[in-house]
């Protein structure tokens, strides 16, 4: 797997392969399904893995950016879908406790989505803008 500098993110990526690939994940989780230590696969990720059963947005939110809705359930097995507005900006996806997820860049118009196979609580995070974090409960 490459690895980029955290300060590019998935920005790296999207340079040098020109769309989509995997920087590294983002660290030891708040909570997570594999009850932590050394990190399980979470399930699967790709950017199109099927009709998602929850949908997640980017949205201008103030000076920054924020994901809407912040907070989300979904049960295992079902897709989670990350949407990117065409509004020229390149956002990713970083699940806490799920490197096997990747943190995978997608640009404006794209999608990026996840599978648990784990029930938890996971933190996800755009790594290229601080703050534009959120909160998955699968059951």
């Amino acid at each position: 797997m490459m690895r980029f500098p955290k300060r590019l993110g998935g920005l790296g990526a999207v340079v040098l392969f020109g769309g989509m690939a995997a920087a590294c994940g983002n660290g030891v989780p708040a909570a997570s399904g594999s009850g932590g230590g050394a990190a399980a696969s979470c399930g699967s990720a790709g950017a199109s893995l099927g009709a998602p059963a929850v949908t997640i947005g980017a949205q201008p939110g103030g000076t920054s950016y924020v994901w809407s809705p912040t907070s989300a359930s979904a049960h295992v097995g079902q897709v989670i879908g990350w949407t990117n507005p065409s509004d020229g900006t390149l956002h990713n996806i970083g699940v806490d406790g799920c490197p096997d997820f990747g943190n995978s860049a997608f640009a404006p118009g794209g999608t990026w989505q996840v599978k648990f196979k784990t029930a938890g609580s996971y933190a996800f995070h755009c790594t290229i803008h601080p703050g534009m974090d959120g909160k998955l409960t699968i059951s």
